[in-house]
């Protein structure tokens, strides 16, 4: 192996440090909150990066800056790629729920077991009433808009009233 082809070799480990402390972070951290885990994320870091000067037995300033720009770019892109899915995730999470009431409202509106089977996200909600559940954002929108057009969030299914809540991230 040349010298090139050696040093190569190296920069690529490094390369893999930034990979690996991402995913060792991950793992290790789980269960903790930011700021203290970015915090922590760097002490890996910093103990895997010694660790990779170490197997390298490079002393050089210039390897050494080169080999911690790889290392940290490659941290650095694999982290703002996680939290950027993450946000928009977040973003487009729409949830909905409905709690049955025990009393008849001032304001409902009734829905037809016909129409139930039309929105089953709303027909969902009133079987598992009491708590909120994930809904695909063109059937919550949907289900949103048929009911504002009916004019409550209060409703009667049969002899049961209900009031469906909508929620966003």
């Amino acid at each position: 192996m040349t010298n090139s082809e050696n040093k190569n070799f190296k920069y690529l480990l490094f390369f893999f440090i930034g990979i690996f402390t991402f995913f060792l972070s991950g793992y290790v951290l789980s269960g903790i909150h930011p700021p203290t885990s970015i915090y922590l994320m760097f002490v890996i870091y910093g103990v895997l990066f010694a660790g990779g000067l170490l197997v390298s037995r490079e002393k050089s300033s210039g390897f050494i800056l080169k080999a911690f720009a790889v290392s940290f770019t490659a941290l650095f892109l694999i982290s703002t790629a996680f939290f950027a899915l993450g946000a928009f995730s977040h973003e487009n999470s729409k949830s909905m729920g409905a709690d049955k009431l025990e009393f008849a409202p001032d304001e409902f509106v009734i829905v037809t077991e016909e129409e139930l089977d039309e929105y089953p996200a709303l027909k969902r909600a009133i079987e598992s009433q009491g708590g909120y559940f994930s809904v695909d954002s063109e059937e919550w929108e949907r289900t949103s808009d048929f009911l504002r057009e009916k004019g409550a969030s209060e409703i009667k299914v049969g002899n049961d009233y209900y009031r469906v809540y909508f929620m966003t991230a």
